[in-house]
Order: structure tokens, then C-alpha cells, then sequence
């Protein structure tokens, strides 16, 4: 896994575990052999792998359900004509740059007007390339960067009713588990251990209930947005050196 599977990918579904670790740490269960032998095998099954990938899944389908209702990617929105509430200057810049660097003539007032749909394919299209370009992390740190900040909240918006359910299932365990040693097996259910279980394991719960948001996804796409049209710039001011250069 490189930088960007384990923060954006694997982390979302670690955090979705945390309250099953959570609890069988606090409760002294994490070195049973049982378990220490489930992890093992899971570990060795390529197990962060799979969940990794399986976060991915969720991720992308709730994105395709965002973008739908936010009226497209926040990069395809940044490039259009027609839509409201982008500064017209930067716009500009950004379309030139997009333009020069990938070849691909953008649609015109007129033509977005009357195919609103083909031109954004030509935007996708043309932001494929950029991004292909912008992947020299040690060039362009800030895309990176904001790229996995954008796919993390993806994912983790993308997995929240996961997250929900394992914690919430936790917490109803951990207080199934203090009612038995009460009235089952006769023993203080009340316990320092007991009780930190069950408040770390409802703190997971509330993380989980207020962390992922639409809001923070928008957000984060916003400044990925941003970034990779910056980066779409000083390419095109790069190409702007070297051209003379080359056709002398």
C-alpha cells in the first residue's frame, strides 16, 4: 500500500473498527490467544488489503450520488461557463491553462449552452490529463495532500453507517456483557475497567454520528479542486518556457 491507500482507504476502515479494539483492550481481551490468533490469520490473508479496497467500493458510489446532487465534480463546476458563482478571472485562467496543457479545446458559451453534457466530457477528459500530470508528489505536494484529505472523507462518509453499527453494536455489547456479570454471574458490573470500555466505546459511537459529513466532503473536493487547477497553471507556465526554447 502506498501513502494514499493507507490514509484514505485503510484508515476510514480502521476507524470503523476502533470500537471492537477499543473494547477488547480496555477489557483486557486483546491478548487472548483467540484473538491474537483471528488477527493473525486476517493480517496474513491480506486482510488491510481487502478492507482497504472495500472502503474504495463504498466511497465511490457515494461520491457518484454527491456529485449528482451538487450538480457535478467541484473541478468540472470550477471550468464551466454557464455556472454561477465562480470568479469569471480565475476561471479564465484555469481554462487557458487546462486548454494549453492537455490540447483539448473546452466548449464555448454557446456550445455549453446547447450541450451541456458534452462539454463536460471534454472538462473530465481534460482534468484526467491534469491529474495525471500533477502526480509528482515532490512537485506538487499541496494535490497530494488535499487529495488524500478528499479520500479520506469520501471514504469515511462512505462507510458511516459501517461505522455506526459496529460502534453502536459495541456499546450494546459492552453493556450486555456489565448486565451479565450483575445479575448472571454475581459481580460488580460498575468496575473502572468496565466503565472506561463503555465510555470509550460510546465516544467512538459519537465520533462516528458527527465526523463524516457532506459538508466536510464538499469541502475537502473544493480544495482538491483548487489545487489541481493551480497545478494545471504551472504546468502551463512551464510549457511556456520550454516552447521557445524547443522551436528555435
Amino acid at each position: 500500500m502506498d501513502d494514499y491507500e493507507r490514509r484514505a482507504r485503510l484508515a476510514p476502515g480502521l476507524l470503523a473498527l476502533l470500537p471492537i479494539s477499543v473494547a477488547l483492550a480496555v477489557l483486557g481481551l486483546s491478548k487472548a490467544p483467540v484473538v491474537v490468533s483471528v488477527l493473525t490469520a486476517l493480517s496474513l490473508a491480506g486482510g488491510p488489503i481487502v478492507l482497504a479496497e472495500l472502503v474504495r467500493q463504498q466511497g465511490r458510489k457515494v461520491q457518484e450520488t454527491l456529485w449528482a446532487s451538487w450538480g457535478g465534480s467541484p473541478t468540472i463546476q470550477k471550468l464551466r461557463l454557464l455556472q454561477e458563482g465562480q470568479n469569471s478571472l480565475q476561471r479564465e485562467t484555469w481554462r487557458k491553462a487546462v486548454s494549453s496543457v492537455t490540447g483539448i479545446e473546452l466548449a464555448s458559451v454557446r456550445s455549453e449552452r446547447a450541450n451541456p453534457a458534452k462539454a463536460d466530457e471534454a472538462i473530465e477528459v481534460a482534468v484526467g490529463q491534469i491529474r495525471s500530470l500533477a502526480r509528482d508528489e515532490a512537485k506538487f505536494p499541496l494535490v497530494r495532500a488535499e487529495n488524500r484529505s478528499y479520500g479520506f472523507h469520501r471514504n469515511l462518509y462512505g462507510i458511516r453507517w459501517t461505522g455506526r453499527t459496529t460502534a453502536s453494536l459495541v456499546v450494546l455489547g459492552v453493556l450486555a456483557y456489565m448486565l451479565w456479570l450483575a445479575n448472571v454471574d454475581h459481580q460488580p458490573a460498575l468496575t473502572l475497567v468496565n466503565v472506561l470500555a463503555l465510555l470509550a466505546t460510546v465516544v467512538c459511537l459519537v465520533v462516528w454520528c458527527f465526523l463524516p459529513s457532506p459538508v466536510r466532503m464538499k469541502s475537502a473536493a473544493e480544495r482538491y479542486a483548487y489545487e489541481l487547477l493551480q497545478a494545471a497553471v504551472v504546468l502551463d507556465a512551464e510549457k511556456a518556457e520550454v516552447t521557445p526554447e524547443g522551436s528555435q
